[in-house]
């Protein structure tokens, strides 16, 4: 716990000079994988406010005993009845607090709440700045996130046949997360077969396997709060493959291009132009619709975002980003293959170590 104590502290350092650059005298962190970053608080309910009068975290009663192990860097303050009526008393009687900023995922009514009694500005990417470069602990909590996420899945591919549903394969692999060590599953797990596997982002049907089927699992992982995500397409065994192999290596051939693109320096957009460049090529560009990747850690959707409009995101050391390049064609199903690679100082490690060669089960 020491050395937890020390992280948040040292994060909540950088976030000071962070502010001060900006020139923002007092913030309220409200989005709750920030304040998790910043204090160590798991719970469901919290505000974070960082000012010159000092750092409070303000959570209710449910919370008051967890606190008291988790939460440090911050005076703890727990709130009576109204939490944003109390937060606003507090402010303003005992900080004598005129104005603030706030992050901008505050909602409307929050937003006119706080307005009655403080001046208040919104932010953006504040917090989420200082999270793009992941530290040691934080690359350790990820890197077991993949180890529970892959054992699941090797444990589910003896089931992956023909006459089994996607809702079953699904079930049976979120079985095996909770059994390796996941607390909460990242995002609802992706299993498609057949012409569903063009769906990028479908859900587990009563769909059952067939011969010839390509059957897409899109699966995170979880340790400590942080994320895992990855995906992985098999082919069942089945007559006239010859199509769906070549495409399957079309996209094989770009996720190798993304991931040796990576280094610091690059610009996020250039991984982008990259990868699309190669599935461009092989003739399916309109087919690949999505960015080629985005971070992962305390969110498994967070910055930086490797799009081909992002020219502004430079990819730095401690960086943990996807890979994931996809070919989808309606009618007949879709491919694709998702890694997570981290930044080292002198080149990109990849942190997913499940094969990446075509399996036909």
């Amino acid at each position: 716990m020491q050395g937890q104590r020390t992280i948040n502290t040292d994060r909540i350092g950088r976030l000071r000079e962070l502010l001060k650059e900006r020139a923002v005298g007092a913030l309220l962190v409200i989005n709750l994988a920030n304040i998790r970053y910043l204090t160590g608080f798991s719970g469901s309910s919290g505000f974070l406010l960082i000012s010159k009068h000092g750092d409070f975290f303000f959570t209710d009663f449910r919370y008051k005993e967890q606190t008291q192990t988790e939460v440090s860097g911050a005076e703890i303050v727990i709130t009576e009845n109204d939490s944003v009526g109390f937060i606003t008393n507090f402010m303003k009687e005992k900080l004598k607090l005129e104005e603030f900023y706030i992050e901008d995922t505050i909602t409307l009514r929050q937003y006119q709440e706080f307005g009655k009694e403080h001046r208040v500005s919104a932010v953006k990417d504040v917090v989420e700045v200082l999270r793009e470069q992941k530290d040691a602990y934080e690359l350790k909590m990820i890197g077991k996130a993949v180890e529970r996420a892959e054992r699941a899945l090797i444990e589910v591919k003896p089931y992956i046949r023909p006459g089994i549903t996607e809702r079953e394969i699904a079930l049976r692999l979120e079985e095996n997360l909770k059994a390796a060590g996941v607390r909460k599953l990242p995002f609802d797990t992706i299993v498609a077969s057949g012409a569903n596997t063009a769906i990028v982002h479908a859900k587990p049907t009563e769909k059952t396997l067939a011969p010839g089927d390509f059957v897409l699992i899109d699966w995170g992982g979880e340790c400590e709060g942080y994320c895992s995500d990855m995906t992985r397409t098999f082919l069942l065994h089945g007559d006239n493959l010859t199509k769906k192999r070549e495409i399957y290596d079309f996209v094989k051939i770009a996720n190798a291009l993304g991931r040796a693109s990576v280094a610091a320096g690059k610009i996020a957009a250039e991984i982008d132009t990259i990868t699309r460049d190669s599935i461009t090529k092989a003739g399916f560009g309109e087919h690949f619709g999505h960015s080629t990747g985005h971070g992962v850690g305390l969110d498994v959707h967070e910055a930086p975002y490797i799009r081909n409009y992002n020219t502004q995101t430079v990819i730095q050391e401690g960086m943990v980003f996807t890979i994931e390049p996809g070919i989808y064609i309606g009618g007949m199903g879709g491919v694709r293959i998702e890694d997570m690679v981290v930044v080292e100082k002198n080149n990109c490690k990849t942190l997913t170590t499940l094969p990446r060669e075509l399996e036909i089960l």
